[in-house]
C-alpha cells in the first residue's frame, strides 16, 4: 500500500512538470477574465467528476493516506495555491507565469516562466473552469471517457497524468464498484478563497 500511496504523491507532485505544447487558440482573449478570478485562492481539495457522481480529496483525507508526511500534504497545498493577477500574471508554489482565459470565460490557460516539461520547453497548461464564485473556483483537467471495454486510454505521458490525477478522490473516496462502473472522469483542483 505504501508503494502505491508513494506513487500517488508522485503523480501529484509531477503534474507540475507535464508539459502540453497546445498554443494559444484563436478563441483565447489575452485580456484577463471577469475579476472575480482575479486575487488569491487556496487549496481546498483534489476531485474526481465521474458520470455518476462527484468525490472530493480534503487536505485531511490525504492526511490519512498511509505513508503520506507532513511534508507531502503541504507540498500540495502550496502548490494548488494560485494568484491571478490584474496583469495576466499568476503565482503557484514555485511556479508563475501568465494566464490567459477564453472569452467565453470556460477556459484558461497557464503558461510557465519557471517550470519546464520534460522536453524542455515551459509548461503550457490548459484547465477548464467548471464553477466560479467570489468564494470557488474548480478547475478540471482533461476529460477522459472510457471505450467499448471500459479502459481509460492514456496515449500520451501527460494523458497518464491527468488520468491518475482525475482517478485519485475515487480511488480514496469511491468504492470499487463506482471505480469499475464510471464512463468518464475529470480530475479537478478545487480552490477556496
Amino acid at each position: 500500500m505504501n508503494k502505491i500511496t508513494l506513487f500517488l504523491l508522485l503523480v501529484i507532485s509531477t503534474i507540475s512538470l507535464v508539459s502540453c505544447e497546445e498554443k494559444f487558440g484563436p478563441d483565447v482573449d489575452p485580456t484577463p477574465a471577469e475579476a472575480t478570478i482575479t486575487g488569491k485562492w487556496s487549496f481546498k481539495s483534489l476531485g474526481t467528476i465521474t458520470d455518476k457522481k462527484t468525490y472530493e480529496l480534503t487536505l485531511d483525507d490525504i492526511r490519512k493516506i498511509p505513508g503520506t508526511n507532513t511534508s507531502s500534504v503541504d507540498s500540495i497545498s502550496n502548490t494548488y495555491a494560485y494568484e491571478f493577477k490584474t496583469d495576466s500574471t499568476y503565482l503557484s508554489g514555485t511556479d508563475s507565469g501568465k494566464w490567459k482565459s477564453s472569452s467565453d470565460g470556460k477556459t484558461i490557460v497557464l503558461t510557465s516562466k519557471v517550470t519546464k516539461g520534460m522536453n524542455g520547453k515551459y509548461q503550457v497548461q490548459t484547465l477548464s473552469v467548471l464553477t466560479l464564485t467570489s468564494n470557488e473556483l474548480v478547475l478540471g483537467y482533461k476529460k477522459f471517457t472510457a471505450d467499448a471495454d471500459g479502459d481509460f486510454n492514456a496515449t500520451t505521458f501527460e494523458d497518464f497524468v491527468y488520468l491518475a490525477m482525475g482517478g485519485l478522490a475515487l480511488q480514496y473516496k469511491g468504492t470499487e464498484q463506482e471505480a469499475k462502473s464510471a464512463t468518464s472522469i475529470q480530475g479537478t483542483i478545487n480552490l477556496k478563497r
